[in-house]
């Protein structure tokens, strides 16, 4: 049987921020590219702060945690700014904010936080692109492909 933190299973049977945003300045999907796990994400931005983060989630307990975590994370963030650093930084920065919060992760289900990381990307993006900021919205895209590695951790341990 799998293991799982208290946190993850705290998260999972009772997450966060599931809903939807009606006109979100930001909305991305997301299929993991593992295990199907299917995550949307609504993003309502105000001057370029993240205002607030719903979303709603086919997955398992992993997931539902990842994306009910992360959500939280990152409402009162500044945009611009969960993009400063290196692109392996950001996107450590970004999956950190997930893993830091659930404790340890069984390594078959280390595919789960880096979908919810991706989605952020895409939707994000989006939002970035209406504002006018092309070369953030092209910074967050071009980070995506980034998230492949993150997912093919643990696949070894498996």
């Amino acid at each position: 049987m799998l293991e799982l933190s208290e946190r993850i299973k705290e998260h999972f049977r009772n997450p966060q921020n599931v809903s939807e945003i009606e006109n979100p300045e930001g909305m991305g999907a997301v299929n993991n590219p593992v295990c199907g796990d299917t995550t949307k994400l609504y993003l309502r931005i105000k001057n370029g702060v993240v205002e607030d983060a719903k979303f709603l989630s086919f997955g398992c307990a992993v997931t539902i945690a990842s994306a009910s975590v992360f959500t939280e994370k990152i409402k009162g963030k500044e945009v611009s700014k969960l993009f400063l650093g290196t692109d392996d930084e950001v996107v450590q920065r970004l999956v950190s904010l997930i893993e830091s919060e659930l404790g340890e992760i069984p390594p078959i289900k280390l595919h789960c936080p880096p979908a919810t990381v991706q989605v952020f990307l895409e939707s994000v993006a989006g939002y970035l692109e209406k504002v006018g900021r092309a070369d953030l919205s092209s910074r967050a895209k071009s980070l995506i492909p980034k998230i492949s590695e993150y997912y093919k951790r643990g696949e070894e341990k498996e």
